[in-house]
């Protein structure tokens, strides 16, 4: 399982430029058209196979409804869509208009969506049925009551006083003109996580996700024509949008949508059903399916080359034992909706086991420390990276803004080293780090170490201040199944942690808690973690 013949060239063709007047929609989907791929499946959903033809139609549709709206360029459209045919439909009518597309989480609660409402002043909100009724209470109160589009995949009506995607669109020619947008006009706006407070969003130009697509999807990792994409994460998320919409699409590959969440088991028929190439996923989903793993055996992965793995570093441990499975490599990368995609990764032909790989060629980077100046070689330092991919800044966040974005330079809080050889080591976020003896602590070292115990299923390390102030380190750990809580055991695995890293980087402390807080996206909630140890002295 997959084999893949020949590695990508370490060095670029050519310096990538893009021309002034640039509409993505027409890069990534119109012009497959040309290249004579209107009959080719663009999209794969259950039994449905959406050809190029069909999905430039429908975007065409889209864009004259929106236009008949009175939507003109530059207005924004929240999109509270699920993984569906509808939302590539969607966003691509959006751009197609000149429209900016808000791409929003579809888990979200009321009181987040009236903050979204508020926040971007959408004129149009293009929402899923099974998502209208978290919007329902909230968009006729919002300072700007946008139009609500409502997409009822199962042909029901629309809620009174919204616009029904179905009727609306069925009226719609499927030809429509593009708006000749230049490639510094605002396209998208990407949501943060939001791990630090209200979700941010980075306001994205039409250039920055073709500059990204050729520099990363094919250039580094050689996306090509053959390929089939399928992702865990939703389209939502910039990460997923780029690796399982417009990239796959961009070589006139395909995509593999799936509406609802998959429980990890089942990705390996999905594989096999569709003929999956390269999956796009996180280290939690590649953990869950490490814990199936007898299913590879079960299952015809051979179309599969290869897994990309990004949002938190992937433990060495399940590196190795999902190798073991199914001996299909993962380039494992780090990206940020800062600079809409991966810039650090894995490629084929060059994977360093624990490391996030190396810089995507067209982006640099500096490591410094908290006051600016660039760290020795081989120190832990605060990354900055630089490329033609950045954002604009936070819309309506100035200072914030003015602390991340420095013209193409976008610094956050992540914590690397870079070895020798110019692989970089993930150590953690800056509000993240532990400093434990004057020295810098990494949480995910003292974690990956902890996941070595047998007992260890997952663990979570934050740090706590004693009873003299200082700042001491505490695990909280999920037990593996058949294992029980008890002093002897937290002894146990305070030894071995203790046997494995250095002493002062060893947790003081280990608390057993039966589920870690996650978000969405699968990473541990380290706030609430230490919002628990404010507890302990």
């Amino acid at each position: 399982m997959g084999g893949r013949c020949g590695t990508v060239a370490a060095m670029l063709a050519a310096p990538i430029e893009l021309p002034e007047r640039l509409n993505m929609v027409e890069w990534f989907l119109d012009a497959r058209l040309g290249e004579g791929l209107g009959d080719k499946t663009a999209i794969y959903y259950g039994e449905r196979e959406v050809s190029y033809r069909e999905l430039v139609a429908d975007s065409c549709r889209v864009t004259n409804l929106l236009r008949a709206l009175g939507l003109r360029i530059e207005d924004r459209v929240l999109l509270l869509l699920l993984d569906t045919p509808e939302f590539a439909a969607a966003y691509f009518g959006v751009l197609r208009a000149g429209c900016v597309a808000v791409p929003t989480n579809t888990w979200l609660l009321p009181g987040d969506y009236a903050y979204y409402l508020e926040y971007a002043r959408p004129r149009v909100v293009i929402v899923d049925a099974e998502v209208y009724p978290q919007l329902a209470g909230v968009w006729r109160d919002a300072p700007y009551p946008p139009i609500v589009i409502v997409v009822d995949r199962s042909g029901a009506p629309a809620p009174a006083g919204t616009v029904d995607w179905n009727v609306e669109l069925a009226r719609q020619p499927g030809e429509a003109r593009t708006e000749a947008t230049y490639r510094d006009d605002f396209s998208t706006w990407l949501s943060s996580s939001g791990s630090t407070g209200r979700p941010k969003c980075v306001v994205h130009m039409h250039h920055d996700f073709v500059w990204n697509a050729i520099a990363y999807a094919q250039r580094t990792l050689g996306l090509r024509r053959e390929d089939i994409t399928m992702a865990a994460p939703k389209l939502f998320f910039g990460y997923a949008l780029g690796s399982n919409l417009l990239f796959p699409l961009s070589v006139g590959g395909s995509c593999v949508l799936l509406a609802e969440r998959t429980p990890a088991e089942q990705y390996y028929a999905l594989i096999e059903r569709y003929k999956v190439t390269q999956m796009i996923t996180v280290p939690t989903t590649i953990a869950k399916m490490v814990e199936h793993a007898e299913l590879a055996a079960r299952h015809d992965l051979r179309s599969l080359h290869s897994l990309v793995s990004a949002g938190e570093a992937l433990p060495a441990r399940i590196y190795r034992a999902w190798k073991q499975a199914t001996g299909v490599e993962i380039y494992d990368g780090i990206g940020s909706a800062e600079m809409f995609h991966v810039y650090i990764t894995g490629r084929p032909g060059d994977v360093k086991e624990g490391s996030l790989g190396k810089l995507v060629e067209g982006y640099s980077y500096r490591l410094v420390d908290d006051a600016g100046r660039e760290v020795p070689a081989g120190e832990i330092g605060t990354l900055e990276i630089s490329g033609p991919s950045a954002g604009q800044g936070y819309w309506r966040m100035r200072d914030q803004s003015r602390a991340t974005f420095r013209g193409d330079a976008v610094r956050g809080a992540d914590k690397f080293h870079v070895d020798a050889d110019g692989y970089f080591w993930f150590c953690g976020r800056g509000d993240d780090m532990l400093k434990c003896s004057g020295v810098y602590v990494s949480p995910l070292e003292v974690e990956n170490c902890l996941l070595g115990h047998p007992a260890v299923h997952e663990a979570g390390v934050v740090g706590y201040r004693d009873a003299t102030g200082l700042e001491k380190a505490v695990a909280y750990v999920e037990l593996a199944s058949g294992h029980a809580a008890s002093e002897a055991l937290a002894a146990e695995v305070l030894a071995h942690a203790r046997a494995n890293i250095a002493g002062f980087k060893a947790p003081r402390r280990v608390v057993f808690i039966d589920k870690l807080p996650r978000t969405e996206t699968g990473k541990i909630k380290r706030g609430e973690l230490r919002k628990l140890a404010e507890g302990l002295t």
